[in-house]
């Protein structure tokens, strides 16, 4: 038998202030109301979709498996889009010709709003809103709901920044562009303001920022001996940035110069999965994911 090295990893589905739901009852609710795999299917750019293409009450009682299926547009495969049976799997997704048009695959062990996954990668943003879609194509969800996925912060790093203060932090705004609404006067400065971070109308302006690359670094100026040593201001940003947990890197620079940065932060473990077809073994992962879930929960990394 052989073995995929998979990645298994922790995030946490943030909603709008607002919204009452979880993310765990808003994807049983998608998949009640779309049982056809063929309504499940989502675009993700131009040549590629999404399907979700399993759902699966953990035997535990707690939380659901959701199995999401990356591929070609056109592609063809054995697999019946319009069952309505949960459990068709990429075990019936082969190519004709036996070529790999399945272009990636994740499983997700979601338990409330938390998300243990595995073969999430980087794609935090993509996974966000397609889940988004899924739900305004079921009705389950209104186009006001706003959701983003991110790295559940630690707690022990988030004690120290507060103790030692920042001094600087230099991050990425690339993905605040795209979610960010502000709305201004007219006075000097927010015409760039608002060309930076406003919302965009039309989804064609939307992609060319996609393409965009933005930083920001902000730094504190020098202390004087009878001042205390420790920007709060920036102490707060460095928090915030940790706990809005943007897919973007940041790096987060302390009073006493050592470095906290978001690859630092993230939770992730390791696992060889049996290879099946051109993917790996999908009980195996629940399993794995399962296990790991109840790990983290024991030893209190689940956070809040």
């Amino acid at each position: 038998m052989s073995f995929r090295t998979k990645t298994l990893s922790l995030q946490r589905a943030y909603f709008n202030e607002g919204f009452n739901g979880t993310l765990e009852n808003t994807l049983r609710s998608a998949f009640l109301k779309l049982p056809k795999a063929q309504d499940r299917i989502v675009e993700l750019d131009l040549l590629s979709n999404q399907l979700f293409a399993s759902f699966e009450e953990a035997r535990s009682g707690e939380g659901v498996f959701v199995r999401a299926l990356e591929f070609e547009q056109g592609a063809i495969g054995v697999i019946n889009l319009d069952t309505t049976d949960n459990s068709a799997a990429v075990e019936e997704f082969f190519h004709p010709n036996r070529q790999d048009f399945l272009k990636d695959e994740m499983v997700l062990y979601v338990v409330r709003d938390h998300i243990v996954a595995c073969n999430l990668k980087n794609k935090h943003g993509t996974l966000a809103g397609s889940v988004l879609q899924l739900a305004h194509k079921a009705d389950v969800l209104g186009q006001d709901v706003r959701m983003r996925i991110a790295d559940v912060p630690d707690a022990t790093t988030l004690e120290r920044i507060q103790e030692v203060g920042v001094r600087e932090v230099d991050f990425s705004i690339t993905s605040f562009m795209e979610s960010l609404d502000i709305s201004t006067g007219q006075q000097a400065g927010t015409r760039v303001m608002r060309m930076i971070f406003g919302l965009p109308s039309q989804k064609q302006v939307l992609r060319k920022r996609a393409n965009a690359i933005g930083r920001m670094v902000l730094k504190r100026g020098r202390f004087k001996k009878d001042e205390v040593q420790k920007d709060q201001w920036l102490t707060d940003i460095g928090k915030e940035l940790m706990i809005a947990g943007s897919s973007e890197s940041f790096k987060i620079v302390l009073e006493d110069k050592t470095t906290v940065s978001n690859s630092m932060l993230k939770k992730t473990q390791s696992v060889r999965l049996p290879r099946h077809a051109n993917s790996f073994s999908f009980e195996r992962a629940k399993m794995e994911l399962a296990n790991w879930y109840e790990k983290l929960r024991n030893d209190g990394s689940l956070g809040a």
